[in-house]
């Protein structure tokens, strides 16, 4: 099988020829192996065989004549093994293609050591790898099986028409296994609420594009992952902050109320986002109180955390506290922080705040704790009053944010770091919107879904 590999650009790279490889479970049968080779035509085939002297592994590695043909209990002619039957030759290695079981009726070991003979296979070069488990025990059969499935290889059965329920008879086909619906179930309702725990939606996208172009689904099935795709899709988006677009990917699923209580606050969060952001559009938002933007960023520290990623939560509670005091100062106050006009200050504070002025820029600015100092010199400014009394616990509480690689230090921040760095930064920025919004506005967001009823 030939693949052709392309490179970022669009041009021919390289191109790859593809092997073939055939992994399959042996029983005391050797003729349903014969005729998977033979109609597959692997370039390489995996034995999985039970060991010992009474195993299956004779029927590959026996000497002579190890294979029975058989009428009853009367054996009729006797051939060579397996790999001599079918003319692998040198193809075959028994050092690299035999998989012994030492307990063929223990699901545990069949199951591990068929996938880590899968996973062996994916890490070497690209390969089209195949299963067929129709030999062996049942708990080598089921143990291949489920290691096909979970490593997403295609499953194929050696079979013929049945005339009883005893057996098989002769003139086995080869054929594809129907997986699908047993894959998609198992993804629906095992995988995708597990990723969405973990909020680990590129996880669940790339899996549900996976399914979406490379197996067949009814239509039912497939809407139920396109529905999927858009949820995860647009929360993805939104958790990288990219309002607009996660907006457009979830209006279609507005109406599952998990979906639609976060819209609400989305489009909030647009509008709030705009007021700060003059290069951002907000046209699609709605007004709300202009501190959405802080809270959506509480948030998004908050799964941060949970995927024990406290480097990245610390520095989002520290932007979402500069935040909080930027569109303080704008909204009510008029002030740019990151360009002060002198004349909007109270003339009592415009000789100190002018000495601040850079030479080469010809600009004041003010970092988070300048503009929190000024805020707490404006004439009655709630969230200026509330600084004060918090002042000290919130630069103590920013060391840990300070002494980090992500800053100025190369100290990892953990479990406990954030723990104290949140607990009074967190409160800090709830109690300081709530102090200057009014108060039909108190109501708080809701964090992210993590189940959807789809």
């Amino acid at each position: 099988m030939v693949k052709k590999y392309r490179s970022s650009n669009g041009y021919l790279d390289k191109e790859i020829i593809m092997s073939k490889i055939l992994i399959l479970t042996v029983g005391g049968s050797h003729q349903p192996i014969v005729t998977a080779i033979s109609s597959l035509q692997p370039d390489r085939v995996i034995f999985i065989c039970s060991s010992g002297n009474r195993g299956s592994e004779s029927q590959v590695i026996g000497e002579g004549t190890p294979c029975e043909i058989r009428r009853g209990a009367e054996v009729v002619d006797r051939l060579p093994n397996i790999p001599t039957q079918v003319g692998l030759s040198d193809r075959f290695d028994p050092n690299r293609d035999l998989i012994l079981i030492e307990n063929p009726d223990n699901l545990s070991e069949c199951y591990v050591k068929a996938s880590s003979g899968i996973q062996s296979l994916q890490q070497e070069l690209p390969s089209q790898i195949m299963a067929d488990y129709t030999g062996g025990t049942k708990s080598m059969s089921v143990g291949l099986a489920m290691a096909a499935l979970d490593h997403q290889v295609k499953v194929y059965l050696t079979t013929a028409n049945r005339t009883n329920i005893i057996k098989v008879d002769t003139g086995e086909l080869t054929a594809t296994a129907t997986v699908t619906p047993l894959v998609v179930k198992r993804t629906i309702e095992q995988f995708f609420p597990l990723v969405l725990k973990q909020y680990n939606y590129p996880a669940a996208v790339a899996e549900q594009q996976r399914l979406l172009q490379s197996t067949e689904l009814l239509p039912k099935t497939q809407q139920r992952i396109r529905d999927w795709h858009a949820c995860c899709s647009g929360l993805n988006a939104w958790d990288r902050f990219e309002h607009k677009e996660a907006l457009q990917l979830l209006e279609t699923q507005m109406k599952r109320p998990e979906i639609q209580q976060r819209g609400i606050f989305l489009r909030r969060v647009i509008s709030s986002r705009g007021k700060i952001d003059k290069t951002f559009d907000s046209s699609s938002g709605t007004k709300g109180h202009d501190y959405e933007i802080v809270q959506d960023l509480l948030l998004n520290a908050e799964r941060r955390a949970m995927q024990e990623r406290y480097d990245d939560a610390v520095g989002r509670l520290y932007r979402a506290l500069e935040l909080l005091a930027q569109i303080r100062l704008l909204t009510k106050h008029g002030i740019k922080t990151g360009d002060v006009d002198i004349q909007l200050l109270p003339e009592s504070l415009q000789e100190e705040y002018e000495k601040m002025r850079l030479p080469m820029k010809g600009k004041i600015l003010l970092g988070l704790r300048n503009s929190y100092e000024l805020l707490s010199k404006l004439p009655d400014d709630p969230l200026g009053q509330l600084y004060k009394k918090n002042a000290n616990r919130i630069i103590n509480a920013l060391e840990a944010r300070n002494n980090s690689l992500f800053a100025h230090g190369f100290q990892p921040i953990i479990d406990g770091d954030y723990q104290k760095v949140g607990g009074v930064i967190v409160n800090f920025i709830k109690e300081g919107i709530a102090a200057v919004i009014p108060p039909k506005s108190k109501s708080q967001p809701l964090q992210f879904p993590t189940t959807l009823d789809i």
